[in-house]
């Protein structure tokens, strides 16, 4: 999803999802949960044949399956949304296209620090000292990898949120703090 609107003047919203990276875990989450799912169909294949109810459990194992599927099968599909509205930075989580957790709620002027994520940036990153993580993004070796770092102003807790902005939401970032970028 990637509105192509403005920003500026009029508060027009810009958003736009990053889906998370094929990875390790995701690949043994997948193959874990079909593995339950067959697990779950066997079981009522096994207690079926051993009582006189096999007609009536064998006709539940397709529906139950199939709530159990849409249940968990969420947690595979991990998509990241960036919201950017009137000098605000909304970041949630979605799953399986159905799912969606606000992250954070942050205005942009608020953000001590942008910069992108690599090794040169990485001293920088651990002396702030940060005590709570927002990992958004892709996947920790993403090519537009970018870090902000703030503090929040209802807890008093350093915040740092790893993202990745494409060439608008940067436009939009630094028009609402150019101050940050240059720290």
């Amino acid at each position: 999803m990637n509105s192509d609107s403005g920003f500026g003047s009029g508060g027009s919203p810009y958003e736009y999802t990053v889906a998370e990276a094929k990875n390790k875990t995701l690949t043994l989450k997948k193959i874990g949960l079909i593995a339950a799912y067959i697990l779950w169909a066997a079981v009522f294949f096994i207690v079926g044949a051993s009582t006189r109810l096999f007609i009536y459990l064998i006709a539940l194992v397709p529906i139950s399956l199939w709530i159990i599927v849409w249940l968990t099968w969420k947690y595979t599909q991990v998509e990241y949304e960036y919201s950017y509205f009137t000098g605000a930075l909304t970041v949630s989580r979605i799953l399986g296209n159905r799912t969606r957790k606000k992250l954070l709620n942050v205005r942009i002027q608020e953000l001590a620090a942008i910069f992108p994520y690599g090794d040169a940036n990485a001293s920088r990153l651990e002396a702030y000292g940060a005590e709570n993580v927002i990992f958004a993004a892709s996947s920790q070796s993403a090519e537009n990898l970018y870090v902000a770092l703030w503090q929040d102003n209802e807890s008093g807790k350093r915040c740092v949120l790893f993202f990745e902005p494409n060439e608008k939401a940067i436009k939009i970032l630094k028009y609402y703090n150019m101050s940050a970028f240059a720290k």
